[in-house]
Order: structure tokens, then sequence, then C-alpha cells
């Protein structure tokens, strides 16, 4: 009997653990918002915002927390002071001025959503767009002598990408004043902002016809080497090929076929003349450079080069 009744109580004993298990993996973290509400507001861009999400999916907020621009699995990324060190690093943000985001708002439609596929941008674009009246990228310079001493520096910025989002820049009364050159390096850096975050989420990954393309097997001595074999990214001894796809990805995007075409000496480590026979001593970047562009046009109908020369105003 004794027995009986000490297996009935480890029995229940059991139930109730297993009941508070199937609990437990159903509970989600408090205070975390997974969704968005729009619009925002009833001003007339506000129905504009809304038809966007409801082509492409992510949400341009105007008004967002600091844990929207701030959070990521790995950690806050505000920039603060690194006591240790006593320097300072990453990306400030601030929400756009309501009266400046219809001109924002157009901006980046000129400035991206015209250059893509609805279905591309629907299924690539980072879950948010944060409209920021201010975009600064926060670095430090040191001063050694006669006392060592450093300085918190600060550098505006068009746009940058951060985990699941991407901030952009000019929710202020300059978006008005841009000049047309300033518009096309905002054009520029915003496609090259996409692209890294298309490139650090590893959502395209490399083509088979490109991984086979080259030899990654050997190490490489200097980038002229690298470039002899076909190779873009910096060289550092070795390159993947994911690291390569992404940088013939930046190529494209950031430089016109003018600037890829020109001659520069094989030291250089930018993408500038990578299609010259200079860089390119063996014609396999010329090669490798029509894999990718042409990947992109068939599966995606995204011809990258032609982002690259609009951003030049070509």
């Amino acid at each position: 009997m004794k027995i009986y009744s000490k297996l009935i109580i480890l029995l229940a004993a059991i139930a109730i653990i297993s009941s508070c298990a199937k609990k437990e993996e159903t509970l989600t973290p408090s205070n975390i918002n997974l969704t968005y509400k729009l619009p925002q507001g009833n001003n007339a861009f506000d129905q504009t915002i809304v038809n966007y999400y409801k082509t492409y999916g992510s949400y341009m907020l105007y008004q967002f927390t600091e844990r929207d621009a701030y959070w990521t699995p790995t950690g806050w990324k505000r920039p603060v002071l690194n006591d240790a060190a006593g320097s300072w690093s990453g990306i400030d943000v601030a929400p756009a001025e309501t009266s400046a985001v219809e001109a924002q708002v157009d901006l980046i439609n000129k400035s991206l959503f015209t250059l893509y596929p609805a279905a591309f941008l629907k299924k690539y674009l980072p879950a948010k767009l944060l409209l920021c009246n201010k975009v600064d990228s926060i670095y430090t310079t040191f001063v050694f002598t006669p006392t060592y001493v450093t300085n918190k520096n600060i550098k505006k910025i068009p746009a940058f990408y951060s985990y699941d989002n991407i901030y952009i820049n000019y929710g202020n009364s300059t978006v008005a004043q841009l000049t047309a050159a300033e518009k096309l390096a905002f054009l520029a850096r915003l496609n090259q902002v996409f692209f890294q975050s298309i490139n650090e989420r590893g959502m395209i990954l490399p083509s088979v016809e490109f991984m086979n393309s080259a030899d990654y097997a050997s190490t490489n001595s200097t980038q002229a080497v690298a470039y002899s074999k076909g190779l873009i990214a910096n060289s550092n001894n070795t390159i993947t090929p994911t690291a390569d796809w992404n940088a013939y990805v930046m190529a494209m995007v950031s430089l016109s076929e003018a600037d890829l075409n020109r001659s520069v000496v094989n030291t250089d480590k930018s993408a500038a003349g990578i299609l010259n026979a200079t860089k390119d001593s063996n014609g396999i970047i010329k090669k490798r450079y029509a894999i990718v562009r042409n990947y992109f046009i068939n599966n995606f109908q995204v011809d990258l080069q032609a982002i690259g020369n609009k951003a030049r105003g070509l």
C-alpha cells in the first residue's frame, strides 16, 4: 500500500512539473513591442506611410522609443563612454520633426523605393525604417601630449543600419534645403546601408557559380595577389566567398561603371578600378562581376550597377 501511495505522489509531482513547464513555454518577455501601430498620427502623410507598410511590410516610424532604436540581441547600442578606455563609439539618433516627415518620406521614396521591384523590398527591407531628426556617428579622437586626453566627436551621416532597422536622417528643416549633390550622397548612402543590412542578415548568399569561380583555398600575401585571383574583398591572407560576394555587391551599388573601369594601382584596397586591367590582371574580376550582376538581374530584376550609376548622377 505504501509503495502504491508513493507511486501516486510521484506521478502527481511529475504532472505538476510538466504542467508548469508547458506554461513557461508560452510566456513572452514583458514590455516588448512586437508590432507597431500605424498610423502614428492624423497628418496627410500618415496614409502614405500606411500604404508603404501595406506594400513593403516595413514600418516607417517617426515616433519611436530608445528601445526601438538601440536594442539588439547582443546588447544596448546607444553610444556611451567606455570608462576603461575613455572612448566613445556608436550611433546617436532622435525621432524626426513631424513638420519634416512628408518631405523626408518623399525623399526616401525617390532615393530607395523607386529603384527596386516591390517584391524585392517586401522581402529584404528590415522590420523598421526609423525616420530621424539626426543620425550622428559618435567617435573618439586622442591627444597624447602634453597630457593624454580623449575627445568625443560627432559626424552627421545620412543613414545607418542596426539589427532590425535603418536609421534615416533629414527629418528636420534641412530636408527642404538639400542640394542636388547632397541628394545624390543621400541616395548613395541609403542604398549602401540597405545592402549592408541584407548582407549582415545573411539573406542573399553567394551563388554556387560564384563560389566555384575563384580560388579561396590558398592565402593571399598582398592585395595584388588577391586581385589576380578575382578576389576583391580586403586581403587578410584568406577571404571567404561570402565576404567577397558582399564586396562585389557593395562595389556595384557604391560606384559607377566609369569608377570601376578607371585605372587604379593594385595596392589600393577600394573597389575603384576593379574592372581595369591594372587590378584585374587576369580578367577574372570582370567575369565574376558579371556573375553577381546577372544573378541579381535574373533572380530579382535588380540591376545593382544601375543603382551605383544613379548614385553618381548618371
